[in-house]
């Protein structure tokens, strides 16, 4: 028996002593990295129902006295959840996507204590089971505000939000074999093939690719391994998506089109710059703009520098590409 299940398994036996019925249990594992145990209780001992539920990173089992957060329900909304669990008419179930890492549900409906049914399923509550939705939602609506973020991100296939939410999240893509052209709208792969050539660096560094392509404006793309074939996908465009940019950078990758970032080095002594350089927080470059170096963080982040302070150039070239074209705008700057 795994932890996880001897802290459930002592989590009931203490409500039980509580004169706890349990009708329905929701717990997420490992969804957005937390693991929250909920569970809808009719408590015998003062003839009421509860909301109760448990943050599984923090509990201690021998003071479970101390981690059990509960809110009554009102009897009214208790009945019309009894309701909505007596009227599910599914066979338990799993819906398992394995190009999801983490954001798992179970859902159990234990309203009919002889034939409880349980539904499991990865970040999204899927279309067929949609007699979940009411239950879900109402339960939740007694649970802290924060926690809508989980609920919201469970309905994106009703709300169409699905896309958003992926693209946010470590997606399972084998970056040798895949179909690219399957994460993407057919309007993405349109624009995303006319960048390609507008990818001007890409470099991998240590377990992520990271790029710079040119459209509108200069857009840093990250690709970043997580664990296997899992990986993380961003764009600093902030589309809440995967976008145009991420599909040009992907099958640069596939190509095998890199170019490596300009290195520079900061010159005078300012200290929250300098501190930045230090920790290697900026120290790519992909260009001058003006009197500013374009320089970019390991996660995406792109920052432009002043490159010249009272007449004298602030940095210097450390590593530059084969025609020195760094170092050349450099002496023409001096």
């Amino acid at each position: 028996m795994t932890d996880r299940k001897n802290i459930l398994k002592k989590i009931s036996s203490y409500l039980t002593k509580k004169s706890h019925i349990n009708y329905l249990t929701v717990e997420l594992i490992s969804y957005s990295n937390k693991n929250i145990y909920i569970r809808f209780d009719y408590v015998e001992k003062i003839k009421a129902y509860k909301i109760v539920w448990y943050d599984l990173q923090f509990v201690d089992p021998k003071h479970l006295d101390l981690y059990t957060n509960s809110q009554l329900v009102a009897s009214f909304f208790a009945n019309r959840l009894v309701e909505l669990l007596l009227k599910i008419d599914l066979d338990s179930s799993k819906a398992i996507d394995e190009r999801i890492l983490g954001d798992r549900v179970i859902f159990t409906n234990r309203i009919k204590p002889k034939e409880p049914k349980e539904y499991i399923y990865d970040r999204f509550l899927p279309l067929k089971w949609s007699a979940l939705i009411d239950p879900l939602a109402l339960t939740f609506s007694y649970l802290p505000r924060a926690m809508n973020a989980y609920l919201a991100e469970m309905f994106a296939i009703f709300d169409n939000n699905v896309e958003m939410y992926n693209s946010a999240k470590p997606i399972k893509f084998n970056l040798d074999k895949d179909n690219i052209d399957e994460l993407f709208h057919k309007k993405i792969i349109a624009r995303g093939i006319k960048l390609e050539d507008n990818v001007r660096f890409l470099e991998k560094l240590g377990n992520r690719y990271l790029a710079i392509v040119e459209d509108s404006d200069f857009y840093c793309v990250v690709i970043e391994k997580v664990v296997d074939d899992f990986h993380n996908m961003w764009c600093s465009s902030n589309k809440p998506y995967l976008d145009e940019h991420i599909y040009a950078t992907l099958q640069c990758i596939r190509s095998k089109k890199m170019k490596s970032f300009y290195k520079v080095k900061r010159k005078s002594y300012d200290k929250n710059l300098l501190e930045d350089v230090r920790r290697a927080k900026f120290y790519l470059a992909f260009g001058v703009e003006g009197n500013s170096i374009l320089l970019v963080s390991e996660n995406g982040a792109i920052k432009k520098s002043l490159l010249k302070e009272n007449d004298r150039l602030m940095y210097e070239v450390i590593e530059d590409d084969d025609n020195l074209s760094l170092s050349k705008l450099f002496d023409e700057m001096k």
